[in-house]
């Protein structure tokens, strides 16, 4: 099995190294990954700058890996080109470990689960994998807990518009549960905190807190507030299909 593993974090991220170690145990590892921390870039591309592609001194035995002056969808788009120019095809890609949830409407902003989400869209099966918690992240403990299902997620045949996002609860028990969730409902409580700059100048940085809402049991936020692991399917499909049929008679009745 030939596996492609990118995140957000940075090629040099603790995460995606306790990723490659247990990945290395389910086949042959390939490391791309951008050169720093590139986390909320959603699926970026950098259509106006020159990618440049390092070879990187990754600290797992036997991987070849390169860092990325990009995006992680950057990353993926270039591994999968520059290793087809080998004859290499992916069975699978991982993106992460990263560090944080990736629930509800985070998806949209995760550059974690668009590195995924990108593998998908060009036919190669892909999981993001996010760790919860706050300054402290037990990759090592993830990293196991996912290596003990491996092989289960692996063998699930998923659409071919579909991968999954998994998302560890910040503290994992032993006997920690995998449940099949859907997106729940996460916004943010927005701030921008004002900073000066050495020559005087203000701007702002991006805080706030996270506000979840009362949800039914069975969504990713309600299932790691409970201490399981979620696993969500997603898929890039943003028409309205429910709606659709109600537009188009609002527009036909319009033009007439």
């Amino acid at each position: 099995m030939r596996i492609l593993i990118s995140n957000d974090d940075g090629i040099s991220a603790p995460g995606i190294v306790a990723l490659a170690k247990v990945a290395q145990e389910l086949g042959d590892v390939y490391v791309v990954a951008p050169d720093r921390q590139r986390s909320a870039s959603s699926h970026g591309m950098s259509l106006h700058h020159t990618l440049y592609v390092d070879t990187v001194d990754f600290p797992v035995s036997g991987v070849e890996a390169f860092s990325v002056t990009g995006t992680p969808v950057d990353c993926v788009k270039w591994g999968i080109y520059h290793y087809s120019q080998q004859s290499v095809s992916f069975d699978v890609m991982l993106s992460g470990i990263n560090a944080g949830y990736n629930l509800a409407t985070d998806v949209l902003y995760s550059g974690t689960v668009a590195a995924a989400g990108e593998a998908s869209l060009q036919g190669i099966p892909a999981i993001a994998l996010s760790l919860g918690g706050a300054s402290q992240f037990d990759f090592d403990s993830a990293a196991k807990s996912f290596r003990n299902i491996a092989n289960e997620l692996l063998r699930i045949s998923l659409p071919a518009d579909t991968f999954l996002s998994v998302n560890f609860p910040a503290e994992m028990p032993a006997g920690n549960v995998w449940r099949a969730t859907q997106l729940g409902a996460r916004s943010f409580q927005d701030e921008f905190i004002p900073v000066t700059d050495d020559a005087g100048r203000i701007g702002y940085r991006y805080g706030g807190e996270a506000l979840t809402e009362v949800e039914a049991s069975d969504t990713d936020t309600a299932c790691v507030r409970a201490g399981d692991i979620s696993v969500s399917p997603l898929r890039y499909r943003f028409t309205n299909t429910e709606f659709l049929d109600s537009l188009k008679l609002k527009i036909s009745s319009v033009l007439k």
